[in-house]
């Protein structure tokens, strides 16, 4: 009797395992703020229900409502939070099984190329609120994490070179991000407006969101909306999410010319093969490698 009331009373809420979890992931994982922001999704959900409690069940009807007001990838990554924890909470005794296994994910079509046409990128921006709109056109025309971005202070930047400075990147080092010319107005116009020109710790993307899925897909549904109303095509936006900027800005730099090693340096990614995805968007330079040998022969025969 006395065992079986120790164990319940062992038994945590997961909003109890939730707050050291986060204590955990502060140190364990760069990414703990995102953690922190999904949580803020998941405790009104979980929170007073008990950890080891919670069943399969409960995550589907989690995942189907969830799917209901977010885009499908960001869906999993919920779940792929779920389940860590899980793992956890398993390591530590404090649960007996991962009630996120045997959920299916949704599919997600990680090699679709998206990327936003001019008038697609103006009708997100004026749906946009005003406050917005700089973090969404500096984040298309550099290709700028959302943590990369938000993360940003205003010594980080120098205007004089053109250049931004991610001090820690997703694989944990510093990079040096060049800024066009529309980057840099947006930016001579956000330090008009700073509110403490004296400390160069100032951040420079103010905003009341965590995470940009918080307003994000709302404004693309109201400039799908805008743009059927002009008689225009919106579908292309379907599922355009926040890290679509990326693709776009990566997608605009392949289509006017530039090498996928430019690319991949100048947007952060690790390897030539996750911007292999990109290739198919410069077709000119295979014709130009090829003709290169014609110009390079007849340059030989001349100097003969």
């Amino acid at each position: 009797m006395r065992a079986e009331q120790a164990r319940e009373e062992a038994r945590i809420t997961f909003r109890v395992y939730s707050t050291g979890y986060l204590e955990w992931a502060k140190q364990q994982k760069r990414s703990w703020t995102t953690d922190q922001a999904q949580l803020n999704t998941l405790l009104p959900r979980f929170g007073d229900r008990k950890l080891d409690e919670i069943n399969t069940s409960d995550v589907e009807r989690f995942r189907d409502w969830l799917a209901d007001r977010r885009a499908r990838a960001t869906v999993n990554r919920y779940l792929a939070l779920l389940s860590g924890m899980y793992s956890r909470a398993i390591r530590l005794g404090l649960a007996r099984t991962n009630p996120v296994k045997g959920v299916a994910k949704f599919r997600e079509n990680n090699q679709r190329v998206m990327y936003l046409t001019t008038e697609e990128e103006g009708a997100i921006r004026e749906a946009l609120p005003a406050d917005l709109r700089p973090h969404f056109v500096v984040s298309v025309n550099t290709g700028l994490r959302w943590s990369e971005q938000m993360g940003l202070r205003w010594k980080d930047i120098d205007v004089l070179t053109g250049i931004i400075t991610v001090q820690r990147s997703k694989h944990g080092q510093a990079r040096r991000v060049p800024m066009n010319s529309t980057v840099g107005s947006v930016l001579m116009d956000l330090g008009a407006e700073r509110k403490r020109p004296s400390d160069p710790g100032e951040v420079v993307f103010a905003c009341r969101h965590e995470q940009a899925d918080k307003f994000f897909p709302k404004a693309v549904e109201r400039a799908r909306k805008a743009l059927a109303d002009a008689g225009r095509e919106g579908g292309r936006l379907e599922g355009f999410t926040w890290h679509g900027n990326r693709h776009a800005f990566a997608s605009r730099l392949a289509m006017a010319g530039a090498d996928l090693l430019t690319i991949k340096e100048v947007g952060g990614w690790k390897t030539l093969a996750m911007v292999q995805r990109y290739a198919h968007l410069t077709p000119n330079r295979l014709h130009e490698a090829v003709e290169r040998l014609v110009s390079n022969r007849a340059t030989e025969l001349a100097r003969n």
